[in-house]
């Protein structure tokens, strides 16, 4: 008895192992064949789109044609929305099927709108790249209604990808989407009513407007009355800030020009003439100020002020009629490293260039002016060496709230700095 109690105790770690690698095994790719490189694909959804289920208990299930990866990208429940949304979202794997549904149950009379965002992998990594959306209702009809838009993310210049978009309605609930990679989102079968259309550039990615994330809002009503039911709206983002910028950083931009640096994006446009005021210090002598510009205006300035060399060294002119007298180029000598590009194959035609984004985004980007936080002061005097500089500045941020800061310039002393070396 004893000597078949050790038996069963030097087996028992042998049996583990040989359990964890036949499970390994089960979700590893059977051997031969071609490897499988296509994603799954969903081939039913539960119940059907566009239809309406008084007192709809049972959950959503989407189907696919192979067993998915129960840890998509993370947590299941990720890759679905909910609208209206609910406080939480349960997502269970099946398999083959995943069922999802709000975690207090479906409400009464409600046009529910569950996405399915791009993300579903299978047991071999691969991913889906599109989405899926149904639309049903547990009571009311569903409206013919849709609310469509685009949201640039104002204060980086660029298009909101992947930014979360609520309209909030007059009983708190909120109906929600994402923007995809074009910035562009949808709302469909919105209920008639008059809402709060928020757009928010979520950077945590917790579909949740935070405090430091830029947005735009704007007053929305829905109306199937209307002859066209479909609104197409532009939300652009910026951070809301209820504190007039400050001054962060000045620095010395050439020698009659000073940088000043704001902590936030500033309204658009030039600044007044009388915006900043400099004094040298430490009597506070006035110190002329000529100009105030944005860096776009001192950049077409300062290179209308550089004088361009034309000068040209005299030389041999007869020897440059020798060298341009030279023998033909060899045309089809090989390219320097580092030129055109890859070259061609023989035959093959001269590749066209890229067409220009003429896409609705790329538009929108070009209708209001770039953001910034950078003031530039022409001085009516040069900097003086080893001089430090009280400058004030009034100043607004997008928001609208005017404030005014100061910051200190310190003059390097190259002079000084040289004299000290040994």
């Amino acid at each position: 008895m004893a000597g078949a109690t050790r038996n069963a105790r030097r087996q028992a770690p042998r049996l583990g192992l040989l359990v964890l690698a036949a499970a390994c095994a089960a979700a590893q790719e059977p051997p031969g064949g071609p490897p499988d490189v296509t994603p799954p694909a969903l081939v039913a959804v539960r119940p059907d789109s566009a239809a309406v289920l008084p007192g709809y208990r049972d959950p959503a299930v989407f189907t696919f044609d192979e067993v998915i990866n129960e840890r998509s990208g993370g947590r299941l429940e990720d890759l679905f929305l909910i609208s209206p949304r609910p406080e939480r979202v349960t997502a269970s794997w099946k398999r083959t099927r995943v069922e999802v549904r709000p975690a207090g149950g479906w409400r009464p009379n409600a046009v529910y709108r569950v996405t399915l965002l791009p993300g579903i992998t299978d047991l071999r990594s691969n991913r889906m790249r599109t989405g899926s959306e149904l639309i049903f209702s547990t009571g009311i009809p569903i409206p013919h209604t849709r609310v469509a838009g685009t949201v640039i993310n104002w204060a980086a210049g660029r298009i909101g990808i992947g930014a979360l978009v609520e309209a909030i309605g007059p009983d708190s609930a909120v109906y929600y989407t994402k923007a995809d990679s074009a910035g562009d989102f949808v709302l469909r079968a919105l209920p008639v009513g008059s809402y709060a259309l928020i757009a928010t550039i979520d950077d945590n990615n917790n579909r949740q407007r935070d405090r430091r994330e830029a947005f735009d809002s704007l007053p929305l009503r829905v109306d199937t009355t209307a002859a066209d039911s479909t609104a197409l709206l532009d939300l652009w983002a910026f951070v809301h800030d209820t504190v007039g910028p400050a001054l962060t950083t000045v620095s010395r931009q050439d020698s009659i020009t000073a940088r000043l640096e704001f902590g936030q994006k500033l309204r658009p446009g030039e600044p007044a003439p009388d915006a900043v005021t400099a004094r040298l210090l430490p009597d506070s002598t006035p110190v002329a100020v000529v100009a105030v510009w944005t860096p776009a205006t001192y950049d077409s300035v300062h290179a209308a002020e550089t004088p361009r060399d034309t000068s040209v060294a005299p030389g041999d002119t007869t020897r440059a009629r020798r060298d341009t007298a030279a023998a033909p180029r060899d045309t089809a000598a090989r390219p320097p490293r580092g030129g055109v590009g890859p070259r061609r194959a023989f035959g093959q035609p001269e590749p066209k260039p890229a067409a220009a984004d003429t896409g609705r985004s790329a538009r929108l980007l070009k209708q209001r002016p770039a953001l910034i936080d950078v003031w530039m002061v022409r001085l009516a005097e040069p900097l003086a060496r080893g001089g430090r500089y009280l400058f004030e500045a009034r100043a607004a941020n997008v928001n609208g709230v005017t404030a005014v800061a100061r910051a200190v310039l310190a003059v390097p002393d190259s002079t000084a700095a040289a004299a000290r070396r040994p």
